[in-house]
């Protein structure tokens, strides 16, 4: 978030914004400025002079009633507008870049923009609207006595140096809080997706302990802030009340020598006062502002390339060769892969005892397990070897991902254009009498928290949408095991009928099914310790 990016989401906006806090700016002022007159008609005894300044003083008073609450609310809609702007670029790059986990993403999607919403972008309109106040300050405290603007900028360049004392602790402060949250929402992550095997074997105690590290630690943090943030206040505070009492010192001196009239030594108070006021306000901003240089920081490099695409390349896969393989996840062992070609079109069905790394081999095919040893190298038609677009390769999982829509727009991923084609692709994944059972047919809602979906049914969902976008290659992943065998049979011989490769992981297969596959690729338990490399 940049003050640039602010103004620039609507710069029409932006302008009215800044000229509706300067008249604001203004009115106040005016106020004060007017109050020193009806002072000297009251010190005199004249009444009528007394009532007229202060019927005048009114005026201004009013029309800052009105106008403070249409600044904010333009403000905050400002602020809306670039929170969109810049969610919108996030996403962009979740979606292209792949390279964060959902917890990272709620965290920088929710948290860091609350953060940069309350520490940078309103801290600015504070900025903003007591510029302002000291701008037109100064010039009347000028026009009444110029030792009075001598004397304030003496303390307004004390106040104005004080925030650097206290930014880098605020900074780490915040630094650490976003650290935790992040933690804090991955932990959740981690234990609720286990929620039902923790009740099945009553582990209450392990997950009240566990959330409660998270919680306590993302506490300390966030006390640890407000602690930075008051000791900086106090700060300021101090600065600031050395500034009053210097000028209300010297108005008196002015007042008692002659040389101002007592509405004059009174307005010229009220006015340091206000640009002391201003200054400490802005101070603090300062201090919120630069508090979030780490979470911005983590923003820019989020949004800064999100114009690169990700590889659209339309090369298609013709082979594909697994060379001297191992895969390894974080603390786990490590995994060995014969070796052996798949070529395009071919149906291969991959077997293999639970713990060999089937579905392991899939996610490093999928490029999001890089390899430890080895090789998975693709090559075209003419057997170069490149890297291809691995979104043209279609996943499966047991578990299958929909979205809140309709079952059709499920199945076509909310092309409209495309809905044409699910009655024919519905039939071919055996799914038309499952959907004969709903009174609105491919229409029906697919409701995530009720699911109202078997498994079977959302089985079927996901290889009807891998229909749809024709992708090269298929990796099914005991995607037909909600799936009853007469289907699940109907569904494989339709797919060994297309010209796409398909390389399936399933179990309890009969023979009849299992001869469909051009091939059947059996890992065996092959497991070694890092240290055998």
């Amino acid at each position: 978030m940049t003050l640039k990016g602010l103004i620039g989401s609507n710069k029409q906006r932006a302008i009215f914004i800044i000229l509706l806090y300067f008249i604001f700016a203004v009115t106040g002022s005016l106020d004060q400025y007017f109050f020193q007159f009806a002072v000297n008609g009251l010190s005199v005894g004249n009444l009528p002079v007394y009532i007229r300044w202060q019927l005048i003083e009114f005026i201004p008073v009013v029309c800052g009633v009105f106008i403070l609450p249409l600044a904010t609310y333009l403000f905050n809609a400002q602020i809306q507008e670039y929170l969109d702007q810049l969610r919108g670029q996030m996403v962009d790059h979740f979606y292209n870049k792949n390279d964060a986990t959902v917890p990272q993403m709620q965290n920088y999607l929710q948290s860091n923009l609350d953060t940069l919403t309350s520490d940078f972008a309103l801290p600015w309109v504070n900025v903003l609207s007591n510029l302002f106040i000291i701008l037109l300050s100064a010039g009347v405290l000028f026009s009444l006595n110029w030792s009075f603007v001598l004397l304030t900028a003496i303390f307004v360049l004390i106040d104005l140096s004080l925030p650097k004392i206290m930014a880098r602790m605020t900074s780490e402060a915040s630094r650490k809080v976003m650290k935790n949250t992040s933690t804090f929402l991955t932990g959740i992550g981690e234990w609720i997706n286990g929620l039902n095997e923790l009740r099945r074997y009553h582990a209450w105690t392990i997950l009240n302990k566990e959330m409660s590290s998270y919680a306590e630690k993302l506490e300390k943090s966030k006390v640890n802030q407000i602690n930075k943030n008051c000791a900086s206040n106090t700060i300021n505070g101090i600065g600031n009340t050395l500034g009053q009492m210097s000028i209300a010192f010297l108005a008196g001196i002015l007042f008692l020598t002659g040389q101002i009239k007592i509405g004059a030594a009174l307005a010229s108070t009220s006015f340091a006062f206000g640009i002391f006021l201003a200054v400490s306000s802005i101070t603090s901003a300062a201090v919120k502002i630069k508090s979030t240089k780490n979470i911005n920081q983590t923003t820019a490099s989020l949004i800064s390339n999100t114009k690169t695409k990700p590889n659209r390349s339309s090369t298609q896969i013709a082979q594909i060769e697994i060379k001297n393989l191992a895969l390894k996840y974080p603390n786990g062992p490590i995994i060995k892969y014969p070796d052996f070609v798949i070529n395009k079109g071919e149906k291969v069905l991959l077997a293999g005892d639970s713990g060999t790394g089937k579905s392991t081999l899939f996610y490093a095919i999928l490029g999001k397990i890089k390899p430890c040893q080895g090789q998975i190298i693709f090559r075209n038609n003419t057997g170069q070897i490149f890297q291809p677009n691995l979104n043209r390769i279609s996943y499966i999982a047991q578990d299958p991902q929909l979205f809140p829509g309709t079952i059709a727009e499920n199945i076509v991923m909310f092309h409209q254009q495309l809905l044409d084609q699910v009655p024919n692709l519905i039939n071919k994944v055996q799914l038309q009498s499952d959907i004969a059972r709903f009174p609105q047919g491919t229409d029906t809602q697919v409701d995530l928290d009720k699911n109202n979906l078997s498994g079977g049914q959302r089985q079927k969902i996901i290889l009807a949408r891998s229909e749809v976008f024709a992708d090269e290659i298929i990796l099914l992943d005991e995607a037909t095991s909600a799936i009853d065998s007469k289907a699940t049979k109907q569904i494989i011989a339709e797919l060994v009928h297309t010209n796409k490769t398909v390389i399936m992981i399933a179990h309890n297969l009969n023979s009849e099914v299992k001869n469909m596959f051009d091939k059947t690729i059996r890992l065996a338990s092959q497991k070694e310790n890092h240290n055998d490399f």
